[in-house]
């Protein structure tokens, strides 16, 4: 691990002095003036407008040349500009997301680790391993970076690399197929003509803050080899993070290469190399919260039963191999830990290798085959205690560590044509498509203060699973009138997941007995069908109208995981059904205005709850998510500027029936429908009021105010919870400036100031598993629900302040 680790760091860093001296001693010659207006011309955030007047949407001639997810007509995608976030610091993807309707971010585990959630969904499956996003398909540029298995990182997104982040919202199964039951996003890099040269930018701030990235692209053309676009992006982050045991830095490389060999024949290369390393941020309950949230005081590096109130401690078993009781053996020694002492960390090494080959056959038709190899290998260190029924076995009573990798591959390949259909402008898709990851996890006690420097107690568990998905994709878009586009769309995936969950008892001699293995062998057949209708009225008004349909598997250690422990849980594929009505508003270049509603029924929808033991997957027999979504980008003056990104979100159970226990052999349940769905706050607002002055002696020179809100929500089933609201304001201060006749070519500058008012909030938590008293039938009030371990929750960044500096070359 330490090797490869080293190695990438090497290669990373080479590349990156290499190309970077080479690309700035290029830039020293002529090349072309980037002009500061024009990037500012698009709109920051904006749904998908594919059409021109008289033009059918998605039949415009540059829509035409691009793969069929890209500005797809009818589905509900908001396009987010990243030219506009040019001043503002961007230590993760959270600040460029935030400017979609409909997406939600949470706190992970590390400081760039996100939970994303489109509408709700994702917010309520990414507990424990796997973390990450869930229910949301991600690629880079087209290529999948969401593994085979549904699990997506946004550690590995640097938000510096992007031009442009185009968010589907809704379920988009027809055309991303399996685990986009929420929606999908697709990154999409700098290519070299946008470059054009060498961009570099330095930030550093608050916390030990600090991110060094550098850009460079040029885009060529030679008589005989054909023409060459080439990019290349590389940046190295760290920081202290400012909640305990919050420190990370990561080491990323990225490249992107498209090869026109003739005019009917392409070569895209896509490759990507990360290295992350990360403290766990110490994760709290509510009364925990509320006394100390951020976990630095009271004593905290060192557990004691005195400061256990106010810090979360752990137990790990003093001799790092068992914690068994009878029938076993005598109850081992438990050793009271905190994150300090344990180490508690994450390690991951991440490459991903793509090619795609395009060939057109004539002017309307093209034929894209798609492979993508990735490597995920991690260290971990908060995986919650295997447990087999009842009974006390290896590994309870503190965490333990889980290890890599998931080794995958995804490859498609299609067909898109442009011939009419019975004299109508149509486009047709069809694609097959095959994706597949393996998994090894062994799985070891944390021994007590030794975690950090790599030591591991005994192996309590191992965890080997396959997943595989295959299927097709197909896809009609015709222009039945001038303005009017139909679509039908269609996909049918059949997943296998299989695999062992062994768990290691041990007993008086040390040794393990009795070892439990739980297997999975489950397929899953899934269907989604997809029809919409976009009526662009005028070049000022479009109508949108869509009915979709999303489904995602069960990943294997959800199958694997109940409420008591480790065994066989029969989960069911979550699907959602859900219909899109959105207006798009276009009155000038100044104003770009959008309003979609949307109500979706979701059937066997998967929430994830942690108790005190373990964290286990149930699904939901049926539930609504409705709401409503808005976005704006207004130019009211010369230099002002206003951007607003607003979701309302109503979900709530309609059929759906908790099971906390029995007593005797009675089972106790309690009907949850009606209720609020948990972790999902009901609104959201992103906004911001800027001024850039355009002209003079000070052209470049702006400011902006930013205010950021989130509603009060629940975090568990019956609603006792309630995580309460907040609004964060932030400010920015910067400057730009064109360079003639000098070594660097534009110069920006800025400061910006986040939470000025130094709010204390939730930046989130964890769907908390509602319990039973003692042997009672009564519920855990909510007295006792705020000091439960489960609700997992990570307090807001408090005031912090960050400054940056650009060079173009």
């Amino acid at each position: 691990m330490s090797s490869r680790s080293k190695l990438m760091n090497g290669a990373a860093l080479g590349a990156l002095a290499l190309l970077t001296s080479a690309s700035v001693a290029y830039a020293q010659q002529k090349l072309p003036q980037i002009t500061i207006g024009a990037a500012e011309r698009p709109p920051a955030v904006e749904e998908a407008t594919t059409g021109d007047e008289g033009i059918a949407p998605g039949f415009n001639a540059a829509r035409a040349k691009l793969p069929i997810y890209r500005d797809p007509p009818g589905d509900t995608v908001t396009t987010v500009n990243t030219k506009f976030l040019r001043p503002t610091p961007l230590a993760d993807v959270r600040k460029v997301l935030e400017y979609s309707p409909g997406v939600s971010i949470q706190q992970g585990n590390n400081a760039r680790d996100l939970f994303i959630s489109i509408r709700g969904s994702g917010n309520r499956t990414g507990v424990g391993f796997p973390t990450g996003v869930r229910n949301i398909m991600l690629y880079e540029d087209g290529f999948p970076i969401t593994t085979a298995d549904g699990n997506g990182r946004t550690d590995m997104l640097d938000p510096h690399a992007y031009a442009d982040i185009d968010v589907y919202r809704g379920p988009s199964s027809a055309l991303f197929g399996n685990y986009a039951y929420g929606g999908a996003m697709n990154f999409r890099s700098f290519s070299g003509a946008e470059i054009d040269g060498v961009h570099t930018g330095s930030e550093f701030g608050s916390f030990g803050y600090i991110n060094n990235y550098v850009r460079a692209g040029k885009k060529a053309v030679d008589s005989t080899l054909g023409v060459f676009d080439l990019s290349f992006f590389s940046s190295y982050t760290l920081g202290d993070g400012f909640a305990a045991r919050g420190a990370y830095k990561a080491k990323q490389a990225k490249l992107l290469g498209t090869w026109e060999v003739t005019p009917t024949d392409r070569f895209i290369f896509k490759y990507v190399a990360n290295d992350n390393s990360a403290e766990f941020i110490n994760r709290l309950n509510q009364n925990q919260f509320y006394l100390n949230p951020y976990a630095q005081y009271y004593g905290c590096p060192i557990a004691t039963g005195i400061n256990a109130p106010f810090c979360n401690n752990l137990f790990v078993p003093a001799n790092g191999i068992f914690t068994a009781g009878p029938p076993f053996a005598p109850t081992a020694p438990l050793l009271r830990q905190s994150v300090w002492q344990l180490g508690t960390h994450l390690h991951t090494l991440r490459q991903i290798g793509g090619l795609q080959y395009e060939h057109d056959f004539d002017n309307a038709t093209t034929w894209r085959s798609q492979f993508t190899y990735d490597y995920f290998d991690y260290i971990n260190g908060a995986w919650p205690p295997p447990k087999i029924g009842p009974t006390s076995v290896g590994g309870l009573g503190g965490p333990v560590g889980i290890r890599g990798p998931t080794v995958g591959v995804t490859a498609q390949t299609d067909i898109t044509s442009h011939i009419p259909l019975f004299g109508f402008p149509a486009t047709h898709f069809l694609q097959f498509f095959y994706s597949n990851a393996k998994t090894t996890n062994p799985l070891y006690n944390q021994l007590p203060n030794t975690w950090y420097s790599g030591g591991t107690g005994a192996p309590v568990a191992k965890i080997d699973s396959y997943t595989s998905n295959i299927g097709l994709r197909a896809r009609e878009e015709i222009a039945l009138a001038p303005g009017l586009t139909g679509v039908l769309g269609f996909s049918a995936n059949w997943n296998r997941v299989w695999g062992v969950n062994t768990v290691y008892n041990y007993a008086v001699g040390l040794q393990p007995i009795f070892p439990t293995q739980v297997a999975v062998d489950n397929d899953y057949w899934n269907t989604a069908p997809e029809a919409s209708l976009t009526y662009r009225y005028s070049p000022e008004w479009q109508v949108r109208a869509r009915y979709a349909t999303g489904y995602s598997t069960p990943t294997f250690v959800f199958l694997t995981s109940t409420r008591n422990g480790v065994g066989a849980n029969p989960l069911k594929a979550q699907t959602n059904m859900g219909v899109d009505l959105g207006v798009d508003w276009t009155p000038s270049p100044e104003l770009n205005f959008s309003l979609t509603g949307f109500n979706e029924w979701h059937r066997n929808e998967l929430l994830t709850l942690g108790n005190a033991l373990v964290n286990y997957s149930q699904n939901i027999p049926s539930s609504i998510h409705r709401g409503i979504e808005l976005n704006a980008d207004w130019r009211p003056y010369e230099g002002w500027r206003l951007i607003t990104a607003y979701t309302f979100n109503d979900q709530f159970f309609t059929n759906y029936t908790d099971d906390l226990g029995t007593i005797g052999n009675v089972p106790i349940v309690y009907s949850r429908s009606g209720n609020k769905i948990p972790n999902v706050p009901p609104h959201t607002l992103t906004t911001r009021v800027g001024y850039d002055q355009p002209h003079g002696d000070l052209a470049g020179l702006g400011t902006y105010l930013e205010y950021v809100y989130k509603s009060a929500y629940t975090i568990d089933n019956a609603n006792f919870t309630k995580i309460p609201s907040y609004g964060v304001f932030n400010v920015n201060f910067h400057y730009n400036h064109d360079v003639a006749n000098f070594y660097f070519k534009n110069i920006e500058l800025y400061f910006d100031i986040s939470n000025i008012f130094n709010r204390t909030y939730v930046a989130g938590a964890m769907v908390l598993a509602n319990s039973l008293i003692g042997s009672t039938p009564i519920q855990t009030p909510t007295a006792l629900l705020w000091t439960a371990q489960g609700a997992g929750i990570i307090a807001g960044q408090p005031r912090a302040f960050t400054g940056g500096v650009k060079f173009k070359f």
